[in-house]
């Protein structure tokens, strides 16, 4: 699966926001000499690793290889995530998901999120989770796809 720019852009600055805590713009992001500078700087620093990776990931991978890196940065991500972030991470998966008007690659990546932050929620976030999930995958009008990864999401939360 190839994304298109504005998937990429939403991906890629979803998980900028997540580990950039000094906020630097997507122009900084893109500026290599300050990236090297940076991560010299915070050598020990988590967030300037995964911005090297981000960096790698928007750039030169595609495909299958940059579902699976997107797919590895989530989980990780998800590991470290409170309470707080999780419910944040969960109530944008779950908008994005039901929204009709949003395009079938976001909307299986967003239960693809769904599905790796599920053995971290808790029993009211999965409740959540579930009738949203079941809501699309019973109703005939969403897209096949979409239905299937549901499906997918239901087996993984029950």
């Amino acid at each position: 699966m190839k994304w298109n720019d504005k998937q990429l852009n939403d991906a890629f600055n979803s998980l900028k926001d997540m580990f950039n805590k000094e906020q630097l713009t997507l122009t900084d992001m893109r500026n290599k000499e300050q990236l090297i500078l940076k991560d010299i700087h915070n050598k020990e620093n988590l967030v300037g690793t995964y911005k090297e990776a981000l960096k790698t990931i928007t750039v030169k991978l595609s495909g299958r290889q940059f579902d699976n890196a997107f797919n590895y940065f989530i989980s990780r991500i998800a590991q470290r995530l409170d309470e707080k972030q999780m419910n944040m991470a969960l109530n944008y998966s779950i908008d994005k998901l039901k929204d009709k008007n949003e395009h079938q690659n976001i909307r299986i990546k967003c239960i693809e999120i769904l599905e790796i932050i599920s053995n971290k929620c808790n029993e009211k976030q999965l409740n959540e989770a579930f009738n949203s999930s079941m809501d699309i995958f019973t109703d005939k009008n969403n897209d096949k796809n979409v239905r299937d990864k549901c499906a997918e999401l239901l087996g993984t939360i029950a």
